[in-house]
């Protein structure tokens, strides 16, 4: 198997909406500290309080990053998660019977989303691939190697009715 067309991991602009609320937690907790004469905490003390939010977000956006990568060949998609125990799931191209891609506002003006990839798998039939850097591209990219897999397989989608 050749080496993976693309790899990338969840994108750190994706957390943007997660700053801001702890950025927001932050002044408060600086505006109430300083503000207020009844709080028997020293300045240093109120600044560091401060940034514990911050830090914490800071520290659970580069988890979640380090958290999966994913990998995109010719014939699969590969998603290999988990920080202490990994796991690593692979999804041939032509068995993705649907992709999908979402952006809230905050995202788009980021650039980032999710893709949403849904197949008959039985361990993974739908897997979102979360944080994407510049996702339509990358939508793009999926939609076309599915799209030449299927047809290198003469792979049919078959709608089952309900």
């Amino acid at each position: 198997m050749d080496g993976p067309i693309l790899q990338k991991r969840t994108s750190l602009k994706s957390f943007w909406g997660l700053y801001v609320v702890l950025g927001f937690v932050a002044a408060v907790i600086w505006v109430a500290g300083f503000a207020y004469d009844r709080v028997p905490v020293s300045g240093p003390i109120i600044v560091l309080a401060g940034f514990v939010p911050l830090l914490a977000g800071l520290i659970y956006a580069w988890l979640v990053r380090l958290n999966a990568e994913y990998r995109l060949f010719q014939d699969s998609l590969e998603v290999e998660s988990g920080i202490i125990s990994r796991r690593i799931e692979n999804i041939q191209l032509f068995r993705v019977r649907d992709l999908a891609l979402a952006q809230s506002m905050l995202n788009r003006i980021a650039g980032v989303g999710d893709i949403t990839v849904t197949s008959p798998d039985q361990s993974a039939p739908r897997y979102r691939l979360r944080g994407v850097e510049d996702p339509r591209k990358v939508y793009d990219q999926l939609r076309e190697l599915v799209s030449k897999s299927q047809a290198t397989r003469q792979t049919m989608i078959v709608e089952e009715e309900r």
